[in-house]
Parts: C-alpha cells; structure tokens; sequence
C-alpha cells in the first residue's frame, strides 16, 4: 500500500514550469522548509520548497511574512502555507463533485472526509461554499423536488421525509417541500395518481377504493387529499357504480 505523501502539494522532480495536476491526499507538515520557487499565474500561486514539494494556492490566500525564494519558512508559516493549498485542493474537488450532481451538504462533507481530505480545510470550504450561496441544503432541496415531481406524482409528505433522510434538516426539508408543492398542484398530483392506481383495481368497490387511498397515503398525499382524489377519479370512471358511503 503506497506511503501517504506528507504534504498537500506533489512530488516533482523538475522546474516550477508546469502547475501541479495530480490531486494528493494531505497531511500537514511539523517542520520549517526553504523557499525554493514561486511562481504566479493569474489567481494562482505555486510555491516550491525543498523535498520536492510544490504547493498550489489562491493568490488570495497566501500568507503574509512570505520570504524572498531562498528564504526560510517557518514551522507555522509552513503549516499555513500547506493548509492554504489543501483548502484549494479540496475546493477543486468539491467544485468537481458538484458538477456531477448535487449533493446534500452533510454527505458532501463526508464524501470529501471519505476520500481524505483534511478535516480543518473540509470545514473550511464548506462553511465558504454555504456562505457565498454557491451550495446549501436548500439548494439541494429545491433541486430534488423539482426533478422529483418531473416524473412522480406525489405528495408533500413524500418530498418532505425522503429529504430528511437524504440528511436535511426538519425544517429545510418542510420548507423546501411546501414551496415545490402548494395545495393546487398537490391535489392535481393526486388525481393523477389515483387515475392510474385505478387502472389497477378489478372493480370500483369499498375494497379497491380503500386500496387506492391506501396507495395514495404510501405516496405521499395527506389522509384527506387521497380520500378525496380517489373517490373523485372512482365516480369518473365509465365501470363506476358502486357506491361505497
């Protein structure tokens, strides 16, 4: 099982002439370090100390004291340096898992600790992410109902605990599924719903109405909204006859 570099940076054995590509797993180092090399490119500063280790930072997060190259870095200084670069590290994959999908913040964090990623710099950019707007659970909510109702009909119930077991809180998972969902759309879902659990039942009796109201409360929709959906859409059917009150 290969060593854990000691570093967020890369080993390299060339020049400072081309920027760090391979992601490594972090550490933070004990020990001071000579300034070998810095080399700025826009937004991002590569500094080279001795050992072979080249760290990739935000131009904005490079700590004040930086010594001339030559120069020596401190133990703290050093640390610093390093958790800057892991904190741009692990932007960059966070950037990268958002790409792909969303993610509820709790499960992000989890999956950037899942693969390594240093606790202190985890925090970090994820406290930045949720206040700069860039991602929130509210975000991810939003999100979700709004795919979800793309090609299921259900009821504010439904979208409320499938978000709470996604991770979200009670009351971003409540909130998000009442602004997916207001009372009209709830009840034209409904209908919808109960029109093809019909379409299921063999006859229009108290058995199968209590069957589809059933269905409807597994879907999501409030006791009252499926009692009435179901027997609405029973008395439009043509085989409708049977009446069960």
């Amino acid at each position: 099982m290969p060593k854990r570099p000691l570093h967020p940076g890369r080993r390299q054995d060339d020049r400072l002439a081309d920027p760090p590509s391979r992601t490594q797993q972090p550490g933070l180092p004990e020990e001071g370090a000579r300034l070998l090399a810095v080399r700025r490119e826009g937004e991002t500063v590569w500094l080279a100390v001795d050992g072979g280790v080249t760290y990739e930072l935000t131009a904005t997060s490079v700590p004040a004291g930086l010594p001339e190259p030559g120069g020596e870095l401190g133990p703290a200084l050093h640390r610093e340096v390093a958790l800057a670069a892991e904190r741009k590290r692990v932007a960059r994959r966070l950037f990268s898992l958002l790409d792909r999908r969303l993610y509820p913040v709790a499960r992000l964090r989890q999956r950037l600790l899942d693969e390594g990623s240093l606790p202190e710099a985890v925090e970090a950019v994820v406290a930045a992410m949720q206040e700069q707007g860039v991602h929130s659970d509210r975000r991810y909510a939003d999100a979700w109902c709004r795919d979800c109702l793309l090609s299921k009909a259900v009821g504010r119930r439904y979208l409320e605990a499938k978000l709470r077991e996604a991770g979200l809180a009670a009351e971003v998972a409540r909130q998000a599924a009442a602004d997916a969902l207001d009372g009209r759309r709830e009840e034209e879902l409904a209908l919808q719903a109960a029109a093809s659990a019909w379409r299921r039942q063999s006859g229009p009796g108290p058995r199968e109405t209590a069957r589809v109201v059933r269905f409807l409360v597994g879907r999501g929709f409030a006791p009252a909204v499926a009692s009435r959906a179901a027997r609405q859409v029973r008395a439009a059917r043509p085989s409708a006859g049977l009446d069960d009150d």
